[in-house]
């Protein structure tokens, strides 16, 4: 390939926002649209030890992957609210334990769990991260931030809560469900964010949690044993089942998904 070729593949892949670099057809991406899969010139043609997998949503002016948010409610999500963005709309619903019977949150589930199909094997290792803009939680259960997921009962979300077991303040927090039984993992993370960036590494049945306030610097949280891996991996903004929690946005600049995962310094 020449090099007006390198530069003109360059440029298509600045100007969209997915990108998958494969060196493989094991590596296409399932529920990804056909006409936004791209190659890699550098990566194509060098073997195993270049293939890899880039999947990134910008949200500029458009949905680029093949989203299907869980209990779509399209009035409470917005592309224009927030210009380049994906803008979603907490409210009140929720996933946790026996949600369907918690007297709560009055049998209401949490919507607009936004997800895309894992587009790799499920034994395949990877990186997820995602940047939210604009959101600082005031009230008990309201969150924005990752989650892996493969059902209501069983899923991995990694965001940044109201710290409600300290009463004010805010926090990261790690909930893993299996089989509708949650477990919470509160962090020492910085209070009054309104800006910050959440990362889940895994490898193997272990997953990783890390949080940023700068999108450079990421302090690792801890690490945590979920079985197999996630059907489904995605976005949420929700309140819990909290009839007394205000509507807040919650803005999402990018999600983006990698394979192989960038080896431990350690």
């Amino acid at each position: 390939m020449n090099n007006q070729h390198h530069r003109e593949a360059r440029a298509l892949r600045g100007m969209i926002g997915l990108t998958i670099l494969a060196a493989a057809a094991a590596h296409t991406a399932a529920g990804v649209a056909d006409d936004e899969k791209k190659r890699d010139p550098e990566a194509v043609g060098k073997g195993k030890q270049a293939s890899r997998l880039l999947v990134r949503d910008s949200f500029d002016r458009k949905l680029h992957l093949n989203w299907r948010p869980v209990r779509h409610d399209p009035t409470h999500v917005s592309l224009t609210k927030q210009p380049g963005r994906l803008t979603i709309t907490t409210q009140r619903g929720s996933i946790h334990g026996e949600e369907k019977a918690d007297p709560f949150g009055e049998g209401i589930q949490a919507g607009n769990i936004f997800v895309i199909e894992n587009p790799l094997d499920l034994k395949t290792d990877f990186v997820v991260t995602t940047e939210v803009v604009g959101f600082t939680p005031a009230t008990t259960y309201q969150q924005a931030g990752l989650i892996l997921y493969d059902d209501d009962d069983n899923y991995l979300k990694w965001g940044y809560e109201y710290n409600w077991p300290k009463g004010g303040g805010q926090t990261f927090v790690l909930v893993r469900e299996v089989k509708a039984k949650p477990d919470h993992h509160f962090v020492e993370g910085k209070s009054g964010l309104s800006h910050y960036w959440l990362r889940i590494t895994r490898r193997g049945d272990r997953y990783e949690y890390s949080a940023s306030s700068d999108g450079k610097t990421f302090v690792v949280y801890g690490e945590k044993i979920w079985g197999g891996g996630p059907r489904k991996i995605g976005l949420l903004a929700k309140n819990g089942g909290s009839k007394a929690a205000p509507e807040v946005d919650a803005g999402f600049e990018f999600f983006e998904l990698q394979s192989p995962i960038p080896k431990r310094k350690d």
